[in-house]
């Protein structure tokens, strides 16, 4: 794709094409219709719902299904796309980047960089069938591993090792989820909402096997995944391992830049940087201290950094973004202090109550600090509330409102 640009006009480089990335442009075309406004993109497609990725294991279809915006929109709205493109060098002296051997200069960079899986160092990670989930043709690579297999490991049980479990298994394999924590989705749930979630998945018939690491893996004659061995010396069968245990931003071409940065590019409420007239947003940063790794926030902060970078004057407000997980058959969902820690010692000023069906593979509980409604975590059913209790949070609703609310 090629546009035309001319003139003295803002020259706005976006580099990265996801969420942020995208939302970026946007932003910027809309702040100033006249900008010359150019996105890189590592991958060779247009952004597109890496969230629905794991929708397509087992399955054959069309990437373009998946993109947020096609290629007329692109070139209705005078946004140049370079795809194939990762940034190789930045000079933040010059104002330029460098992409594919050529230079180009920018009045304004705004870095969406993302992250990347991460793999950690086990033994056999080379192995042919150990795979990451992260973009198309990883589902590509996935899919092509998955036939013909019985057995299947999936390695970490975050959200995107919940869906591929889940979706593997559908498909007829085998399935063992290994999660090195002592308990599913700790980070999000207290330890009963975590033992109901694990019951739903292995009522799912996918084993889960919480708190043991694991420590590489062993390969056949032809260099083939075939077994998964633990710490504690046992070992599981698998003729395809997925790997989900996080990911890592992609700041490696930011180093020596002058960009301040720990792991990841400081910003402030603007989505500035360090330096003067370069962005981030997204995966890549961290606000205040916090790291997010949500689509609705990079989505969000990509509209203030790309605004801001064309000229505007947006600012970004830290808010309670729910926890999302819907698969399994099942949704979770958990925001704010869901009362799991009381870093002041002041438990009696917390006031929780809990609604448990294990049956029915549903949970509530919601969480009261001196009156004030702090925080939630719905399980199943009782999560088909969560749009009405999310924007009650913090509002000085009583108790008995809330309850109403959510039981009727």
């Amino acid at each position: 794709m090629s546009n035309d640009f001319s003139g003295n006009k803002r020259r706005v480089l976006i580099v990265g094409s996801g969420a942020a990335g995208l939302s970026a442009a946007k932003a910027a075309r809309a702040q100033d219709p006249e900008a010359e406004i150019t996105l890189f993109g590592a991958e060779d497609r247009l952004p597109y719902y890496r969230l629905r990725l794991c929708e397509y294991i087992g399955k054959s279809a069309d990437p373009g299904e998946l993109e947020v915006s096609n290629r007329e929109w692109f070139e209705k709205n005078r946004i140049r796309v370079e795809l194939s493109s990762k940034v190789e060098a930045i000079d933040t002296e010059a104002k330029t980047i460098g992409v594919n051997g050529k230079t180009y200069g920018y009045d304004s960079l705004v870095l969406t960089t993302g992250s990347t899986p991460i793999m950690p160092p086990f033994k056999g990670k080379e192995l042919s069938g150990v795979h990451t989930i992260w973009t198309w043709k990883d589902i590509v690579e996935i899919n092509k591993g998955l036939q013909g297999a019985r057995r299947a490991v999936v390695i970490g049980g975050g959200l995107l090792g919940l869906e591929a479990a889940y979706k593997i298994s559908e498909l007829g394999i085998n399935v063992s989820l290994i999660e090195g924590m002592p308990r599913l989705l700790p980070k999000q749930l207290d330890e009963e909402g975590s033992a109901l979630l694990k019951d739903k998945v292995q009522s799912l018939g996918i084993s889960v096997i919480c708190g043991i690491s694991v420590e590489g893996f062993e390969g056949d004659q032809n260099g083939h995944v075939r077994k998964v061995n633990m710490a504690d010396g046992t070992s599981l069968d698998a003729d395809i391992v997925i790997v989900s245990v996080g990911v890592a931003p992609n700041v490696a071409v930011c180093q020596n830049t002058g960009i301040s940065m720990n792991r990841f590019l400081l910003v402030n409420e603007k989505m500035e940087t360090s330096v003067r007239d370069v962005y981030a947003a997204g995966d890549v940063a961290s606000l205040n201290g916090r790291w997010f790794g949500q689509w609705a926030v990079a989505s969000k902060q990509g509209q203030v950094a790309g605004t801001n970078a064309a000229g505007g004057n947006a600012i970004y407000e830290i808010t309670d973004v729910p926890y999302v997980l819907a698969t399994m058959g099942t949704r979770v969902v958990c925001a704010g202090d869901t009362g799991s820690a009381q870093p002041d010692g002041s438990e009696s000023a917390y006031v929780i109550d809990q609604k448990i069906d294990k049956e029915q593979f549903a949970y509530s509980k919601l969480v009261f600090r001196n009156g004030l409604f702090v925080g939630y975590i719905l399980i199943g059913e009782p999560a088909k509330a969560s749009n009405k209790i999310q924007s009650l949070l913090n509002t000085g609703i009583s108790a008995e409102e809330i309850k109403h609310k959510l039981y009727g």
